[in-house]
């Protein structure tokens, strides 16, 4: 019977004793099950600006005064975010800016919580302003995506002969920064007037085929934050002109290469006092597909 309590004493320390861990071999082109790889994951995709274009919502509208196209980046916090109005120059119509001027581009690599919004404006001397004011394009908006917009802060961007469109919306109270983009043709008593009322009010203006002008215009504005040169995309604008109330570019890109590049829309926009919602170096963002 000695021999039968010995095999209840081994049985029993048997249990105690650690066991290992079952070697897994795989054939050639296996995979590692999950509850063998542990916590290792794939690194995320990286960031392409076709992925950002197509990671947004968008929506084209149909309305009164012409298309109105809307894209929203993912990411977007309405609680937060800025709804920016971009108005085309002359020689185009909103739907041929938006496919041109690849602005949907644009707009992604900016890389900001907004609501980006391009309206119809006059394409001719011979053609009425689309949009005489900011407010109605606003509920047309809203009512064509079924959703809010963000009114804390409301940008007019606008290039060229968008001036037109533009001068009609300095008395809206929504209006907090307007971004001329080589659009200071004459008129510019409206703009100095309009950003010397508010304290909150902001305008970023480059100059090029408008120099002229802005050149009288930042003279009267001794505040100005001036920019000689529109700076290179590695080199990015100067940060102060994120704090700066009036930004003065003096641009050499050309009147028609500030729409028509890659760099100095997205550029601008990163100006504007807008959450980030991706950091990624905007030279990285355009050199990707």
């Amino acid at each position: 019977m000695r021999w039968l309590a010995m095999l209840v004493v081994l049985a029993a320390c048997d249990g105690d004793l650690p066991r290992k861990r079952p070697k897994v071999e795989l054939t050639p082109g296996e995979a590692i099950a999950p509850s063998v790889q542990g916590t290792a994951q794939e690194p995320p995709p990286p960031v392409t600006i076709s992925g950002l274009v197509a990671s947004g919502q968008y929506w084209r509208l149909a309305t009164q005064h012409g298309p109105v196209h809307v894209w929203i980046p993912k990411g977007y916090d309405r609680r937060r975010a800025e709804t920016i109005v971009y108005v085309h120059g002359y020689y185009i119509h909103v739907d041929g800016a938006w496919k041109d001027y690849e602005l949907p581009k644009k707009f992604a690599a900016a890389g900001i919580n907004a609501v980006f919004i391009a309206c119809e404006g006059p394409a001719s001397p011979q053609e009425s302003v689309s949009w005489p004011a900011l407010a109605p394009l606003l509920d047309d908006v809203e009512r064509g995506i079924a959703q809010k917009l963000p009114r804390r802060r409301v940008v007019a961007f606008g290039h060229s002969a968008a001036y037109r469109t533009l001068l009609g919306w300095l008395d809206e109270p929504l209006l907090d920064t307007v971004v001329l983009l080589d659009a200071a043709y004459g008129e510019i008593e409206q703009y100095k007037a309009w950003v010397l009322a508010d304290e909150h009010h902001r305008l970023i203006d480059i100059g090029d085929d408008t120099r002229a002008w802005t050149d009288k215009l930042h003279a009267d504005l001794p505040d100005s934050l001036v920019i000689d040169g529109f700076p290179s995309v590695e080199d990015g604008i100067p940060r102060e002109a994120s704090k700066a109330r009036v930004v003065y570019i003096k641009s050499n890109l050309g009147h028609f290469p500030l729409v028509t590049n890659d760099t100095a829309i997205p550029m601008i926009l990163r100006t504007l006092r807008a959450r980030r919602i991706m950091r990624e170096p905007l030279a990285e963002i355009l050199a990707t597909p």
